[in-house]
């Protein structure tokens, strides 16, 4: 019965993060691209005066078409369901085995999630990066085979390109959203059922999450960029940071902010949902 709760804590968790991302895939790529380019990426993918969320759309539609708006998505997949899944399965293999050290109430709510975060980016970065690499690049990528060849022909420091960033916003966003998710649960009315709960506790979680994490976000997009591009600039997150804050200000921290805000929300909203009704749903055939 063990190994039955986390085998359904993985896959169910994997197919949550898939139907999520291929919902708000759209606002995914709008995010990317505004995150990227002023490193000088989106050449030829955007207009130059696309500044605004519907401009970019018009401007992928105009030149990639009506699919261009789910560019990437089905790598998004391939990296969300193993990624999704392990944070799900380690989240709540924690709780289950080690409930003397983990609580959901409390500051320790924020540790299994921390946890996760840093075992599911460690082992799926790569598609990570190639991930951010096809939505941030004009035309195909080429299929699958053509992308796993591309990770393999990058070697194993460029595929990790961006690592330590990533590490730096994944484990407190994922702590986050996994500690406020609890915390959001038990605060919703007992009236409510639990696709209504899950689903505002869900969005609170996320939109928390991605607000605190985002301007080290921006830099984590930038990197794996510039990391697989030869074209780019190479710079450390440091120079990053610095060439951002003398380029845009403040501001350029934020670029994006606003696709990244609309997407988060139904993203773990649905994630969350999704997970629990799949996760009710396998225990009432198990």
């Amino acid at each position: 019965m063990q190994e039955s709760k986390e085998v359904s804590s993985l896959l169910c968790g994997g197919v949550a993060g898939c139907v999520a991302k291929t919902i708000t895939a759209p606002l995914a790529r709008l995010t990317v691209l505004s995150q990227t380019r002023t490193v000088g990426a989106t050449a030829g993918v955007l207009d130059a005066h696309a500044n605004s969320m519907l401009a970019i759309c018009r401007s992928i539609w105009n030149i990639e078409g009506y699919f261009g708006l789910w560019k990437g998505n089905l790598l998004t997949c391939i990296h969300r369901f193993p990624y999704t899944g392990i944070n799900f399965m380690v989240v709540e293999t924690l709780y289950r085995h080690f409930p003397q050290y983990f609580s959901r109430k409390g500051p320790s709510c924020l540790v299994p999630g921390a946890i996760a975060g840093l075992c599911g980016v460690a082992v799926c970065y790569p598609l990570e990066v190639a991930r951010t690499r096809s939505m941030a690049t004009k035309g195909k990528c080429g299929g699958l085979l053509h992308c796993f060849r591309g990770i393999h022909a990058l070697g194993l420091a460029r595929s990790y390109s961006g690592f330590p960033m990533a590490v730096a916003v994944t484990v407190p966003s994922i702590a986050i959203s996994f500690g406020v998710y609890g915390a959001a649960m038990d605060r919703c009315p007992d009236s409510w059922n639990l696709l209504t709960k899950s689903t505002v506790a869900g969005g609170a979680s996320g939109l928390v999450a991605s607000t605190v994490t985002y301007p080290v976000d921006v830099l984590r997009k930038r990197l794996q960029v510039m990391g697989v591009r030869d074209d780019l600039a190479h710079r450390t997150w440091k120079a990053e940071a610095i060439h951002i804050m003398e380029a845009e200000g403040p501001r350029g921290f934020f670029r994006g902010l606003g696709p990244e805000l609309v997407k988060v929300l139904p993203t773990v909203a649905v994630t969350f949902t999704v997970f629990e009704t799949l996760q009710a749903s396998w225990f009432r055939r198990h």
